[in-house]
């Protein structure tokens, strides 16, 4: 059986036929009740995305997270009684093949540097993610490191990559 991904179908040519490949599903972690109607709208939206989980807080990421399969998590930088860096810590100490995408108001180079260090793979500020989340999302789920075009500005690729490398070396 031949299968050839094209989209979001799978084709299998011997047969003729063909039907959906499993959706990559996303988890996303925001305080804003707001952001979180508003990122699951634009995911959802995608024929290969869903948003299985939208969590307020850490502690709800951190169950639901461990209870179904999620492939990515988006995390607010900065929440209530926690920050993302933490929470990537954490989601990252128990599914470390998890990929996580920071999203945050701030491209403070504290926050930044602290976030890929966590093991984040993935930071992109609320004013681009109107136009650029999914793009960030699927260069995330490729394994490829995603940062907004803020931040591009403020640092090199090679720089960004050396803090991912060293990944959890800090915590």
């Amino acid at each position: 059986m031949t299968k050839v991904a094209r989209g979001y179908l799978l084709i299998d040519k011997k047969n003729n036929m063909s039907f959906p490949a499993r959706k990559h599903r996303i988890a996303v972690v925001d305080d804003h009740p707001v952001v979180l109607d508003g990122l699951e709208q634009l995911i959802n939206q995608e024929d290969d995305l869903i948003v299985c989980v939208k969590a307020g807080n850490g502690k709800k990421a951190l169950e639901a997270v461990s209870k179904q399969q999620v492939d990515l998590v988006i995390v607010d930088m900065l929440l209530e009684n926690t920050t993302g860096v933490q929470i990537t810590i954490d989601l990252k100490s128990r599914c470390p093949n998890l990929f996580v995408l920071v999203l945050s108001m701030s491209d403070d180079p504290y926050h930044v540097k602290r976030a890929f260090k966590a093991g984040a793979r993935g930071y992109i500020t609320k004013d681009d993610v109107s136009e650029k989340i999914i793009v960030a999302i699927r260069h995330v789920l490729r394994g490829e490191i995603y940062v907004g075009k803020r931040i591009a500005r403020q640092f090199s690729k090679r720089t960004v990559i050396s803090w991912t490398l060293e990944a959890n070396t800090e915590y």
